[in-house]
């Protein structure tokens, strides 16, 4: 037969087909029963109707009971633990021989809608030996401008009692901040965390600071420019974070209580006016004495206030500093996924900082940064499998004994949400043209004949044709918070995924056309770790060879009407050499920067089960 006419014959004579068509392939059900209901037909009806007492059903390999018109229903169990649960019917046509099935598999458990959040998917940790770190940085990035926090005209003491005579003041004068602009020679920052708070010394080095004394309508007080310097100025306060009302993917800082001023090796000097003059400079020096208490109330005051937000100067100050922390934009575009995390917790202990976020993956499909152009055959998913999991606790070294100074951890939740998008981009779609059949270590080209060893009813056709398997996923693999088969990371499940064998035969016209020769789904259970490259500075997703037990093959469609029990026996020894690499989309990511700084990988590991990435860190390039 030409190779039309074959597949034409071998159609017509294996026409009877088995449909599952309640519950739907990767429906979410959380209770642990399912109604399973379809129907069997006939393609051709016409010529061959169907003939129920010559067909026998089998779900999940138990005898099933058919009407009349075709159509079979059933109670089956599930099993929660397995999460994914295949529902497989098989027919036979007692008479020819000839067997179809169908095949849905169904999440037991909870789920995330698509563009709903995880709850408390992402934990950063930054421990106080963190924020020593950070301390340099977050100095060069608040931009502390001394003429800002204490511009010219600046009352630092209004109308206050210089000269205190027997019955009374007999002199007032009010102080207010002059030209030239304050100055200082830098500024330090140090922070450490505290039970709720955050307590803040700002160091201002080498203060130096020129104010005017009015003496206005007193005659005993004259005018005069005083100038004021000491080696350090400490701002000292305590500051309580919080996500933000408005914006909650950023750091509210609101000051508690009052920021104390400390000053070292205070001097003062009068610059111009009567207060030096002799005998009345005398008599001032000594009643003004020594302004520094009044030069520290007029700072604490201004420090103190509150601007527009509600805001004191060294809160706001943090809080922009603050805003340079932020995983959601390089994450997400490396991914090419809009990853959302808003902060639900900013909790302060004296170990460290913990903030919370809930978080979603969003699929953007585009060829801009952060969106996707997904390949023919990928699913469009409406939910991913979520995990209930506690939110993790942090210590002052990762689960290795290691001492570290950030960590930054993401649930099974949101890993699975992450999963859920990189399939809607095209993750574990491709075409295999050569497999290692016979495991020798070297693929050999797909042909019809190699096929027909496996496939029975291909020996009629070309020995050389060539054949290949069209790989696409129905539904997401996921993780479900346990470890690998072999002590990885984590346990990568996959399930469902259709592998049609194609073979490419003559037209009769010059060309070629494809014919289907088998379809069949693969679920294989894949231990997942997470390496770091350090040429790139990326963590990279590592899938571990899986042992052929943890890999099934079922034959759902065979238009030839063959028994593919065989292909179902071969391919578990032969994809787990291809299956890694069929993953590698997964691919890696940058490790994000915060505020400039790289992360020095420490350990990759999981905190309770929350999958961890704890550094330390460092400045310049990783």
């Amino acid at each position: 037969l030409a190779p039309a006419a074959f597949f034409a014959t071998a159609l017509t004579t294996g026409c009877m087909r088995v449909d599952v068509e309640n519950p739907e392939n990767g429906e979410f059900i959380e209770q642990t029963t399912v109604t399973v209901s379809g129907n069997l037909f006939s393609t051709t009806p016409e010529d061959f109707p169907l003939d129920v007492d010559d067909m026998v059903l089998k779900i999940n390999g138990a005898p099933v009971a058919i009407a009349p018109d075709g159509s079979y229903s059933t109670e089956i169990l599930l099993d929660p633990l397995q999460v994914f649960n295949a529902i497989e019917a098989d027919i036979l046509e007692v008479s020819k021989g000839f067997v179809d099935s169908d095949r849905v598999v169904v999440i037991v458990g909870d789920s995330i809608l698509d563009g709903d959040y995880s709850p408390e998917a992402i934990a950063l940790q930054i421990n106080d030996s963190g924020l020593n770190s950070l301390e340099p940085v977050v100095a060069g990035l608040v931009d502390l401008d001394l003429p800002s926090l204490l511009p010219v005209s600046t009352v630092v003491a209004n109308n206050i009692c210089v000269i205190d005579g027997l019955f009374g003041c007999l002199g007032r004068a009010t102080i207010t901040v002059a030209n030239p602009q304050p100055t200082i020679s830098s500024f330090d920052v140090n922070f450490d965390s505290q039970q709720n708070s955050v307590n803040t010394n700002i160091i201002l080095n080498d203060f130096d600071l020129n104010v005017y004394i009015d003496g206005g309508a007193w005659i005993l007080v004259p005018n005069c420019d005083l100038n004021l310097m000491a080696s350090s100025v400490t701002l000292t306060g305590n500051f309580g974070l919080e996500p933000d009302g408005l914006t909650p993917t950023k750091v509210d800082v609101a000051q508690i209580g009052s920021v104390s001023t400390t000053v070292a090796n205070f001097d003062q000097t009068f610059t111009s006016g009567a207060c030096d003059d002799f005998l009345i400079g005398d008599i001032i020096q000594l009643i003004v004495g020594d302004v520094e208490p009044l030069v520290i109330a007029g700072l604490e005051g201004f420090l103190n206030g509150a601007d527009g937000n509600n805001n004191t100067p060294i809160a706001a100050a943090i809080e922009s500093a603050l805003a340079g922390v932020d995983i959601s934009g390089p994450v997400g575009q490396a991914l090419n996924a809009e990853l959302d995390a808003p902060f639900f917790q900013v909790q302060e202990t004296a170990g460290g900082i913990t903030l919370g976020s809930n978080a979603r993956f969003l699929t953007n499909f585009g060829t801009n940064p952060g969106e996707c152009s997904p390949p023919e055959g990928a699913p469009d998913l409406t939910a991913s499998y979520h995990v209930a999991q506690p939110f993790p606790t942090f210590g002052s070294t990762t689960p290795g004994g290691f001492p570290y100074e950030i960590a930054m951890g993401i649930s099974s939740s949101g890993f699975n949400q992450l999963l859920r998008s990189m399939i809607e981009c095209g993750l574990l779609v491709a075409s295999i043209t050569e497999l290692d059949i016979f495991g020798t270590g070297t693929p050999i080209p797909l042909t019809a004949g190699l096929l027909s060893a496996f496939v029975p009813g291909l020996g009629g056709l070309p020995a050389t044709s060539p054949a290949r398997i069209d790989i696409k996923p129905t539904i997401g693999p996921l993780i479900t918070g346990a470890p690998g088969p072999g002590g990885e990371l984590a346990l990568l499940k996959i399930a469902q995924v259709h592998m049609g064998v194609m073979i490419e035969l003559d037209d009769g016209e010059g060309g070629s056309v494809d014919y289907p020769a088998a379809e069949m789904m693969l679920d294989a259970d894949v231990g997942i770790d997470l390496t770091v490259d350090a040429n790139t500075g990326s963590l990279v997703f590592a899938l571990a060879e899986p042992d052929p037990l943890d890999i099934s093959v079922k034959a759902v469609e065979s238009p030839l009407g063959a028994d593919l029990s065989s292909v179902e026996a071969l391919l578990p020894s032969v994809v787990g050499s291809f299956l890694p690499d069929l993953a590698g989309g997964l691919g890696s990511f940058p490790i994000p920067s915060f505020l400039g700084l790289t992360l020095d990988v420490v350990e990759v590991s999981r905190n309770g089960e929350m999958l961890t990435v704890y550094a330390n860190l460092q400045a310049g390039a990783p």
